[in-house]
């Protein structure tokens, strides 16, 4: 597949700038790179100064509802299912263009399609949850920041009824983030670790207490409060990147 800075072929200049731009939109979520190709050691600056094309966006779904969600998104990916433990809750980012002045279209299995609008140059997360029957979403845009020394934790608070969730370290209780309200994303960056234990809470009760693994510098992860059917739930993914699909 092909990334949308690809669609036609360039001339040599060119096609050093598009491949450095493919590469920057991955590097910029810390994401594994799935475009052809990689920058020489002299376009480091080019990378951090480039920016997404115009009118296009990332988005990212995740399922914090209590059932499996199959989602066929218009035009931009391929159909998804979207699990209920872990991992596989959460989708990996797409590329969509042409964002501005229209609503992006997701139809889901047994209920009314979805209808997202993305700011343009945006990289975005649609919160999907369920409340007396029906789903709703909640768009976050999400704040990115690329380190090569340090990973990156974003916290979200999936959890409408939590005012002021957080991300505390253990076994000491340090903050990592804390008083983040409903819908929202906060994050930190942090030192790499082999094996760091987290405790994510909702104001003073303690909702769960992660084993994050090896958090590798470079590397970007989300935590999520979740609370499907009312029962408070917290884990771990890792931010992945889709191919573009045209």
């Amino acid at each position: 597949m092909t990334h949308p800075l690809h669609r036609r072929r360039p001339g040599p200049s060119e096609g050093g700038r598009s491949r450095f731009r493919g590469v920057l939109l991955a590097a910029l979520l810390g994401l594994p790179i799935l475009v052809a190709g990689a920058p020489r050691a002299g376009a480091q600056m080019m990378l951090y100064e480039d920016r997404l094309p115009d009118g296009y966006a990332y988005v990212r779904f995740a399922n914090a509802s209590p059932d499996r969600l199959d989602l066929k998104p218009v035009g931009f990916a391929d159909p998804m299912s979207l699990g209920t433990t872990g991992q596989e809750r959460v989708s990996p980012y797409y590329v969509v263009e042409g964002v501005a002045g229209r609503k992006v279209e997701v139809k889901v299995e047994g209920a009314k399609p979805l209808e997202i609008e993305l700011k343009p140059a945006g990289i975005h997360t649609v919160l999907i949850d369920k409340a007396d029957g029906r789903l709703g979403t909640r768009v976050v845009l999400d704040q990115s920041e690329l380190s090569q020394t340090k990973a990156r934790l974003a916290f979200y608070n999936a959890m409408p009824s939590c005012a002021a969730a957080g991300l505390y370290l253990e076994p000491k209780g340090q903050p990592v983030v804390v008083d983040v309200g409903p819908s929202i994303m906060r994050g930190r960056s942090v030192n790499p670790a082999p094996n760091p234990r987290m405790r994510a809470a909702c104001g003073t009760t303690r909702v769960a207490e992660l084993d994050l693994g090896p958090l590798d510098a470079g590397g970007q992860y989300s935590v999520w409060l979740i609370a499907p059917g009312g029962t408070p739930n917290a884990f771990l993914s890792k931010n992945r990147i889709a191919p573009y699909l045209r």
